[in-house]
């Protein structure tokens, strides 16, 4: 697999994660806060460890969990 198709997976992989994630947190709000512990935690042993695009990664997912822009609008 070439460098550009894993990259496609990661990015793929990501995306996935964060509507299934974001339609949890729609439908259970409670939810959220088990969320950004969770993304929060990994963020941190991405970084301890030095997988420094890792962790970035995973701190882009948290932001977006709660970020409005990322919010389907109400109808």
């Amino acid at each position: 697999m070439t460098a550009a198709s894993l990259a496609q997976v990661k990015i793929g992989t990501e995306a996935l994660a964060l509507c299934i994630a974001g339609v949890l947190c729609e439908r259970d709000p409670s939810l959220l806060a088990a969320f950004r512990e969770r993304v929060e935690m990994l963020y941190h042993i991405l970084d301890d460890r030095g997988d420094h695009e890792a962790a970035a990664m995973v701190g882009a997912f948290g932001r977006a969990l709660v970020d409005p822009a990322f919010k389907r609008p109400s109808n």
